[in-house]
């Protein structure tokens, strides 16, 4: 029986996949939403219904729910995967900040101090062009909350 139940589910995706590369939209979101009810991870489901709506140009769609599916990993404690989906939706919009600083968080979590310096680097020089400096000091306080470390490196990067 349970081979069963795998084999459907290999032909949802299959079917997915080939309703997304004729441009049948709502048939993919239709076999999507008979997929998602036997699946037990709600962030899986979350992140295709987004990958679906992409695939059709619908960023306005997608987005929100690859947010929900970001939320959702880090309830489950699956922190490669909500940053994975932070980098996805900055390669969408360059200048988020709110996306921005949940990468930075998750890097930090994962420690990989590349990934946190570039994302801190590019935040600042996103704040640092509006001139707004209340957002700069709130950055740093955010900084500050994770380490004193990423807050002296944010205050130095801006003195250069």
């Amino acid at each position: 029986m349970k081979q069963t139940q795998s084999d459907k589910h290999t032909i949802a995706w299959f079917k997915i996949a080939d309703c997304v590369s004729r441009g049948e939209k709502e048939r993919a979101l239709g076999v999507y939403r008979l997929l998602s009810h036997s699946f037990n991870d709600h962030a899986v489901a979350r992140q295709l219904e987004a990958d679906i709506y992409l695939s059709f140009g619908e960023q306005e769609l997608a987005v929100p729910l690859y947010l929900q599916a970001i939320e959702l990993y880090q309830k489950s404690q699956r922190f490669l995967e909500a940053v994975a989906l932070c980098e996805h939706l900055l390669t969408m919009n360059d200048s988020d900040l709110i996306v921005r600083r949940e990468a930075i968080k998750l890097h930090n979590m994962l420690g990989n101090p590349p990934k946190i310096h570039e994302h801190v680097r590019k935040s600042l020089d996103l704040i640092l062009m509006t001139g707004h400096d209340h957002q700069v000091q709130e950055f740093l306080s955010v900084l500050r909350g994770y380490s004193d470390e990423l807050y002296e490196y944010g205050v130095e990067y801006i003195q250069k």
